[in-house]
């Protein structure tokens, strides 16, 4: 009988954690990223746009708290002042970040936390549209970073955001190329979670 009444108790709990457990919704994501270099010798690299894009999952703890990741391929870079040089750095990027809904997972939104990305692919382009080959070796391959962002969502499942990412790590490695910038990115994002509210 104490069996029977332990495992019964036991079902009770699980039954009960699964239903206190997150609600989980999938998105998609895309925007337009405004990047260029932060750091020591940046003074000839400006801002030039590239595009970002991706999924984003959101994990809610509550109406208002819950945790967003995504996984993003993110266009950055600097174009060289008196030139027409366009410097390009293609990322897979991986932000985690702690969301604050102001309304009951609706409308005004704050979020915030780390990111890491991969680089794929660096390329230099000249005024004509050439590509100038690049040693990838030469950069680093993991990019270290922090995310903070103001949007707004829709109860449709839509949202727009403001965002604003920064490296904490060089672009290149020690003493080579680009070893004392860092990656300086602002950008607008339009998001859709599907299953809207």
């Amino acid at each position: 009988m104490k069996k029977v009444l332990l495992s019964v108790a036991l079902l009770a709990g699980t039954v009960a954690v699964a239903n206190a457990q997150t609600t989980t919704r999938f998105g998609v994501k895309a925007g337009v990223n405004y990047t260029t270099f932060s750091g020591d010798g940046v003074e000839n690299a400006k801002y030039k746009f590239g595009a970002v894009g991706g999924l984003a999952a959101n994990f809610g703890f509550s109406e208002s708290l819950s945790l967003q990741t995504e996984l993003l391929y993110s266009q950055k870079g600097a174009e060289i002042k008196g030139t027409d040089f366009n410097f390009k750095l293609n990322y897979i990027e991986l932000p985690i970040m702690f969301r604050y809904t102001l309304s009951d997972g609706k409308g005004p939104f704050l979020q915030a936390g780390p990111q890491i990305g991969y680089l794929a692919k660096v390329k230099l382009s000249d005024g004509d549209g050439n590509n100038i080959d690049l040693d990838n070796d030469a950069y680093q391959n993991i990019a270290l970073g922090y995310v903070a962002a103001v949007g707004y969502q829709l109860p449709s499942g839509l949202s727009i955001e403001g965002r604003f990412n920064g490296d904490i790590n060089s672009v290149g490695k020690d003493d080579d190329v680009n070893d004392q910038q860092r990656n300086r990115v602002f950008s607008v994002q339009l998001g859709y979670m599907f299953g809207g509210k």
